[in-house]
């Protein structure tokens, strides 16, 4: 019988231990690490294609969601003259409230509707649920069936329940994105949708051009302090940028028919 020294066979398994989170961080990247899906020049026809549709309903759960991820991409639909809808699930009174607002619902609600006046869009909609029980809600999944069946889109816009982007998670954001996808995945026939805040984008809209009405909606949002985030935001979407040769983008997970699934 051989013996193996212990030193040898501790070297071994520390040897295959390291291999073994080598391989484990790379997965992590593959799986987690937010990329492209496809070319850059691919992503941006991909937005120029988004930019076609003319009746867009947008789902967020909190005020605040759309100016911060998608307020760029709206003002863009509005310079096109597409008809624009923008549903808030609930009012956000569980957030902060950093210049203390003595209703905070109220006050989130008032500048929801300023930045709306700032971007442009036509349609403002608070469906007045509870912060941070969206989805425990019994009549939201009816609700957005109602708003859809009356608004008719050609394109909803909403988080990405699937593949949401790391690290930040919120249970209303997925939780929102998966009952519009749900609704999509049964009534949707003939409706596109495009998913953000996703890890596996696939469409970018340039919004160079209208950075400066994102920003001054954000900047409505003071019980939220968001009006000294504007550097952070815009930071953000040059990385966007980056990505696929434009200065700023906002980036999307488009599906242009459900039988892919979604």
């Amino acid at each position: 019988m051989s013996y193996v020294p212990l030193g040898r066979l501790a070297a071994r398994w520390l040897g295959m231990l390291i291999a073994l989170l080598a391989v484990m961080g790379l997965v992590a990247w593959v799986v987690l690490l937010t990329r492209l899906t496809v070319p850059p020049k691919q992503a941006l026809a991909g937005g120029r294609a988004m930019l076609e549709h003319r009746r867009v309903l947008a789902v967020v759960a909190h005020p605040d969601d759309a100016d911060w991820w998608i307020a760029g991409t709206l003002r863009r639909f509005v310079e096109e003259g597409a008809e624009v809808m923008l549903v808030v699930a609930s009012n956000g009174e569980k957030g902060p409230n950093r210049n203390g607002a003595q209703n905070l619902a109220e006050a989130r609600k008032e500048e929801q509707r300023a930045a709306q006046q700032v971007i442009g869009y036509q349609r403002l909609l608070f469906l007045e649920m509870p912060d941070r029980e969206v989805v425990k809600q019994p009549d939201f999944a009816s609700r957005i069936h109602e708003i859809a069946r009356e608004f008719k889109p050609t394109l909803l816009i909403t988080f990405d329940p699937r593949h949401p982007e790391l690290p930040y998670l919120h249970p209303d954001h997925e939780g929102v994105g998966r009952v519009v996808r749900e609704w999509w995945m049964r009534e949707g026939e003939g409706v596109a949708i495009a998913f953000f805040h996703s890890r596996r984008p696939n469409a970018a809209v340039d919004i160079t051009d209208v950075y400066e009405w994102k920003r001054e909606a954000l900047q409505q949002h003071k019980t939220q302090g968001l009006g000294g985030a504007g550097s952070f935001n815009r930071a953000a979407h040059a990385r966007n940028g980056r990505r696929v040769g434009v200065p700023l983008a906002e980036l999307f997970r488009l599906v242009e028919d459900r039988r892919q699934g979604g």
